[in-house]
């Protein structure tokens, strides 16, 4: 399995490259390396015989996607692991699992990987997960060495140590499209991550208190439901949506709906340096200045009591501007 490529010399002597779904297959014409890509591949080889040539980089991935290592991880993350290793088979999957053990084989991973650098976060999760496969592989006595161990980082640093400041909320909780605020306004009063805000259904309400099972970790947290976003919860029962949170049409978001909302939002009131993930961070120096203790911030939140306290030391000092500007966020927008 995997894109047969042509390369062909044109009239004026310049080289051009031509991407097939497969040999004999239709021609692809979105660009190599973009999500498009990915979904264009996809899209065209559905319902074709799945399995891979066996000693071929794909039979290694259809391997470690059988294996109990990948089964035990959460359904979000088996979820994304998914679409980026469609996305390698994509370069990679009729590579020689011999051809691993070649000198040379790591720079080419490493030169695949800084064609994504434009979102050098996405790059570097890419080849992570490239480095684990092998991992998995090496362990297995499949291959002799893992050529992608040690690889050095395009995206520095971590989000986890990442909050707003009070400026940033207040331009955001004051003057952002109301949708949207409300759900900036749930992530911060319940610390969850972007997908279970957005799809936190309303049955989850139920006499003042929320039930969420997160996604990623597939635990069930139990949160009293705060002031602030209770006229949301309140409204979104009474007009009887499946959803509490829903688009500026009235409908259910979808992830990329979403982040391009939200992007546009946040540049539209000039507030940059900041993600939607990074509300977490915010929400979580708020709940320890409230004599929330770093345990019950680590159930909550899902991040670990280690992670949590990281946070905590570096912003807690420095928070109570950011504090007080949560406490002003007003209900019932």
């Amino acid at each position: 399995m995997g894109i047969h490529t042509v390369h062909k010399t044109l009239t004026d002597g310049s080289r051009a490259s031509y991407h097939y779904a497969w040999r004999g297959g239709p021609r692809m014409l979105s660009r190599p390396g973009t999500k498009a890509f990915t979904q264009e591949f996809v899209r065209l080889t559905i319902g074709r015989e799945k399995e891979s040539r066996p000693g071929t980089v794909g039979s290694l991935i259809d391997g470690y996607m059988a294996s109990a290592d990948f089964h035990a991880l959460a359904f979000a993350t088996r979820s994304d692991y998914e679409r980026r290793f469609e996305l390698m088979r994509i370069k990679f999957g009729t590579m020689p699992v011999a051809a691993l053990e070649a000198r040379g084989v790591r720079k080419l991973f490493i030169d695949w990987r800084d064609t994504m650098k434009a979102t050098p976060r996405s790059a570097d999760m890419q080849i992570g997960l490239a480095a684990r496969l092998f991992a998995w592989a090496k362990d297995g006595e499949i291959i002799l060495r893992n050529p992608l161990e040690r690889v050095s980082k395009l995206h520095a640093g971590s989000r986890r140590n990442n909050v707003w400041t009070a400026e940033q909320l207040d331009t955001l909780l004051g003057k952002g499209a109301p949708h949207l605020v409300d759900v900036a306004l749930v992530a911060l009063w319940t610390m969850q991550r972007q997908n279970d805000v957005l799809t936190l259904p309303v049955l989850a309400y139920n006499d003042g208190r929320l039930t969420i099972r997160q996604q990623k970790t597939g635990e069930r947290v139990a949160i009293n439901a705060a002031d602030a976003i209770r006229p949301i919860l309140d409204r979104a029962s009474a007009a009887g949506r499946q959803r509490v949170l829903v688009n500026s049409f009235g409908q259910n978001w979808t992830s990329s709906g979403f982040r391009a909302s939200w992007r546009r939002e946040l540049a539209r009131l000039g507030i940059s340096g900041v993600t939607f993930h990074d509300l977490r961070g915010t929400a979580i120096t708020y709940a320890y200045a409230n004599g929330a203790t770093i345990e019950q911030i680590a159930e909550i939140s899902g991040h670990s009591a280690a992670d949590a306290e990281k946070i905590i030391r570096r912003h807690y000092l420095a928070g109570a501007a950011v504090i007080k500007a949560i406490q002003q966020s007003r209900p019932g927008r």
